[in-house]
């Protein structure tokens, strides 16, 4: 006899990086999923509602009986609340994909999930907006909330020239300009992890309001991480420090990552759900490596012109 879905399952979003690994996981697991987005990518395995979450007249029109409400696109505080006065009432469970960039103030040691909110003015309007999305949903969600905050997400799919920066560069034999001094650390969390983590809160037992970062313990800095991703290619790499030859211009403009820390203490998840990663960095990084064909990776990530005119006045 088959077995009954598990959940009714909304997930707003999902057609998108961390959509191509959380759907697959979430239909695996039994459960009876549907999609809500713009609609510009049709989804086959699910239900799909096409509509904006922008559109508060047409998300007002939406049914609204499911279990459990997975956003994985709620950027400021107006989408996530009209998204849960529609959603709201009947979820018992509601999982909100944040970000580390929600903490307000870089300190020495690693961001802990009791830390102030507000946004680093590093990271504009996108720090701004997502710390107000959380403040208002642990105010105002009746559900079993869980709030997940990652720092930098790779793998398969990817939409950020992130990885495939340096990979593209060590084939292609172009330098690569690494920003600062080294001190700013960065941590990473594979996609296909991100989404075994938001399928085990489908069932898992947490408080009714779960605030937790997520994230491969592992730290390093911009010139670490560029390292152990050519090593993976066996190639060789040129490094340039940005500190001395790009001096005054901001490390956005010739390097995926800006010359700040994002990384967090995720000891309270791995505590708490007795966690262990599927990944660690280098298995990550090469799962996610033989998801491209070389030949154009080595042309995928073209050099912008501040990089052009940094190496050109070296």
């Amino acid at each position: 006899m088959e077995r009954e879905p598990l959940k009714e399952i909304l997930v707003i979003g999902g057609s998108g990086f961390v959509g191509k690994a959380l759907i697959p996981m979430l239909l695996g697991a039994g459960h009876l999923v549907t999609v809500l987005n713009r609609g510009n990518h049709k989804m086959t395995g699910v239900l799909q509602i096409v509509a904006d979450r922008d559109d508060q007249k047409a998300m007002s029109k939406l049914t609204s009986e499911f279990d459990v409400v997975i956003d994985t696109s709620g950027y400021t505080k107006r989408q996530v609340e009209t998204a849960l006065s529609v959603f709201g009432k009947a979820a018992n469970r509601w999982i909100h994909l944040s970000s580390a960039a929600v903490y307000s103030e870089k300190s020495d040691g690693l961001a802990t999930e009791d830390d102030p909110l507000g946004g680093d003015p590093i990271w504009g309007e996108y720090g701004v907006d997502k710390s107000e999305a959380d403040e208002f949903l642990i105010e105002a969600v009746d559900a079993k909330l869980a709030i997940l905050r990652p720092p930098y997400l790779y793998g398969p799919n990817n939409t950020n020239d992130r990885e495939t920066f340096i990979w593209s560069r060590v084939l292609s034999g172009r330098p690569i300009i690494y920003p600062g001094n080294g001190s700013a650390l960065f941590q990473f969390l594979h996609v296909e992890d991100l989404a075994a983590i938001i399928t085990h809160l489908v069932d898992a037992e947490f408080e009714n309001c779960a605030v937790y970062n997520i994230a491969e313990p592992e730290t390093m800095n911009a010139e670490t991480w560029a390292k152990r991703l050519a090593k993976l290619l066996g190639g060789n790499l040129k490094l340039v420090s940005g500190d001395i030859h790009a001096a005054g211009i901001t490390a956005r403009k010739y390097f995926p990552f800006r010359d700040y820390p994002c990384a967090l203490d995720v000891r309270k998840f791995m505590y708490e759900m007795n966690w262990k990663f599927r990944f660690d960095f280098d298995n990550g990084m090469k799962n996610t490596l033989s998801c491209y064909d070389l030949d154009e990776l080595d042309q995928c990530s073209p050099s912008s012109p501040e990089e052009l005119r940094i190496l050109s006045d070296m």
